[in-house]
This record gives structure tokens, C-alpha cells and sequence, in this order.
């Protein structure tokens, strides 16, 4: 791919840098420069200093990582929360509130859509095996790029054209997903896994805001579907970015 190479922010905490290292070389494969840095100082304060923060950037990925803690979403915990990290949510949280207001590419992974699913006012299935029993692997941690099952995306989605087709395999690891509530809103699930578990989101007619539950930072060296989901961020990051 020609042109200028865009800036992207990966927005984790600065203690996960060594977690972080995946995303930030799957950005660089596909045409990006991956940048890291947590924007700590503009965290709590007036929210267009975060803002700026973000629009300095063409593009920003939201990582996976831990639980987000249920209160954020109006529910108590549930004993099979695995951990979570209070300035973890505060900033990414925060981040995501001003990221669904704005024209910034973003592509969010796995708790990264559970992230802006819950900056947009939708709650989380806290624990699929016990919520939600299904016959579908959605947690299976190793190899990372195993592919554990398959979804569907929505025809004349936006996913459907950077995979190359409706139906396809991707890895999974989680045990949590993004509740469908029906509730009316900008975003529109737009995968789904075969047991009905929302896989992806797209952001109404954002240039480009996407969010998958899969992993495609571990799958993009050698996977259509994942390649073409990164290519396309970058791209559209390009795009904002003037190259």
C-alpha cells in the first residue's frame, strides 16, 4: 500500500506494554506507526484536553485485555469476574466517549468492543458459560491463532467487504460479549457467531468504527479476513490523515 504512513495511538496502560507489543506490530504490518502512551494527565480534567490528545492521532486501536468492571454498566459483579483494572476503564472509557463523537478511525478488539459497547450504553454478558451455555468455543486461549469457530457477517457490511465474504473463521478468547438488547442506537451488530453471541459492531456512517470480539492482531499475518480489517483501518486512517 502507497502513501504517507499513519500515526495510531494503541490506548492500553503503559504497564502493559510487553501484552501490547501485538497489536502495535500488527498496526506496523499493515502500513501504520503504532504509538503508545496512556493519556494519564488529561484523565479527570476538562474533557477537550483528552480530545486534542486523540485528534493528534489518524487512528487509535482499543486492545483487548481485562474485565471491565460491572458497575460501569449498572450491574453487580457476578462471582466469575475475572480481574479489573479501575484506570483501565476510567481512561479507555473516557477515550471511547469522545471517540464515538468524533470522525477518528478506530478499531476496537475484544474487551475493546466491550469497551465502546459500554460508552454507549449497552451492558455486558459478565460470564458466557454460565449466562449464556453454548456449544460454540468462545475461550480458547492457546494457540492464539487458532481458529475456534465461525461467524457470519451481515451482507453489505462494511466487515463482509475487508473479509472477503459473509462466513469465515476467527480465533476467540473471551468470556464475556456485548449484550443485544434491541435497544436503538448508532451502532448495528454485524457478526454474529452461531450461537446468536454478537461478534462485531459497526458505528453508523463513522468513516471507520469497527469492533470485533476476536483477536485478527494475532491472525493478520497470514488470514484474508483479519488482513483485510487491519488494511482497512489503516487506510482509513490515512484517509483522515491527508495521504
Amino acid at each position: 500500500m502507497l502513501g504517507m504512513i499513519p500515526l495510531i495511538l494503541v490506548l492500553g496502560l503503559d504497564a502493559d506494554d510487553d501484552y501490547l507489543r501485538t497489536y502495535s506490530d500488527a498496526v506496523r504490518f499493515a502500513g501504520g506507526e503504532p504509538d503508545r502512551r496512556w493519556p494519564a494527565e488529561f484523565l479527570g480534567r476538562d474533557e477537550t484536553l483528552l480530545e486534542g490528545f486523540l485528534m493528534s492521532y489518524a487512528g487509535v486501536v482499543i486492545p483487548g485485555g481485562a474485565d471491565i468492571e460491572p458497575r460501569r454498566y449498572g450491574e453487580n459483579p457476578r462471582p466469575e469476574l475475572g480481574p479489573t483494572v479501575p484506570e483501565l476503564d476510567e481512561g479507555q472509557l473516557a477515550a471511547a466517549g469522545v471517540l464515538l463523537r468524533s470522525k477518528i478511525p478506530v478499531l476496537a478488539i475484544c474487551r475493546g468492543m466491550q469497551v465502546l459497547g459500554v460508552a454507549a450504553g449497552k451492558g455486558l454478558i459478565q460470564d458466557l458459560p454460565t449466562q449464556f451455555p453454548s456449544t460454540v468455543a468462545h475461550n480458547i486461549k492457546d494457540p492464539k491463532n487458532f481458529l475456534a469457530h465461525e461467524v457470519e457477517a451481515a451482507a453489505g457490511s462494511r466487515l463482509a467487504a475487508l473479509s472477503g465474504g459473509t462466513r469465515f473463521a476467527v480465533n476467540s478468547r473471551h468470556h464475556q460479549a456485548v449484550r443485544d438488547d434491541g435497544s436503538p442506537g448508532h451502532f448495528r451488530i454485524t457478526v454474529r457467531a452461531a450461537d446468536g453471541i454478537a461478534e462485531a459492531m459497526e458505528y453508523g456512517t463513522h468513516p471507520f468504527l469497527i469492533a470485533v470480539q476476536w483477536h485478527p492482531e494475532n491472525l493478520v499475518y497470514g488470514n484474508k479476513p483479519a488482513l483485510g480489517l487491519f488494511r482497512g483501518f489503516i487506510e482509513a486512517a490515512r484517509e483522515r490523515a491527508g495521504g
